[in-house]
Parts: structure tokens; C-alpha cells; sequence
């Protein structure tokens, strides 16, 4: 998505706009298209060409409790595994 970053002369973010908007005047903005799961987390100012600098996004609460679900259930049937070669059938 082609987003507008307005930041100050550190670099730090001020503010960050999608869809149309005005382009501010006298003011450092640049045009960034952010990828999926990432944000703008500042602007890399040290160079003659300022650069984004992208970030993941954290991970949601429900994404967490999948990850967590399926190690729940990876490791269950891991122990089935060990239980059935421990016992044998019959």
C-alpha cells in the first residue's frame, strides 16, 4: 500500500496517511510503498537519500494462540507416537 511519511529531521515518524491526501509543504515527506506485516518505524536520515525503516508487525493475541495451539497438538501427537511404540498392539 503506497503510504505518505511525514517525519522531522531526525527521522523520527510525525505522521503517516493512505489513500488521497495532500502533500505537505516545507515539511520532509516521502512516499513509501509498505509491505505486508511491516511497518514504518522511522526514516533512516544519515544518508544523502532517506530510506524507510521497516519493522514487523507484532503478532496478533489470536495469531499467538494458533502458534500456540499447534505446538499443543504437535507435541501431543509426538506422545502417541512414543505411547504406541511403548505399548504394543494386542
Amino acid at each position: 500500500m503506497n503510504t505518505l511519511i511525514i517525519y522531522d529531521s531526525t527521522g523520527y515518524v510525525i505522521s503517516q496517511a493512505s489513500g488521497s491526501v495532500r502533500e505537505p509543504v516545507g515539511v520532509p515527506f516521502m512516499w513509501v510503498e509498505v509491505p505486508q506485516s511491516k511497518y514504518v518505524q522511522s526514516i533512516d536520515v544519515s544518508g544523502e537519500e532517506h530510506t524507510p525503516v521497516f519493522v514487523d508487525l507484532p503478532k496478533s493475541e489470536t495469531q499467538l494462540l494458533r502458534e500456540e495451539n499447534l505446538e499443543i497438538k504437535l507435541a501431543l501427537a509426538e506422545l502417541a507416537e512414543i505411547i504406541t511404540e511403548v505399548v504394543p498392539n494386542g
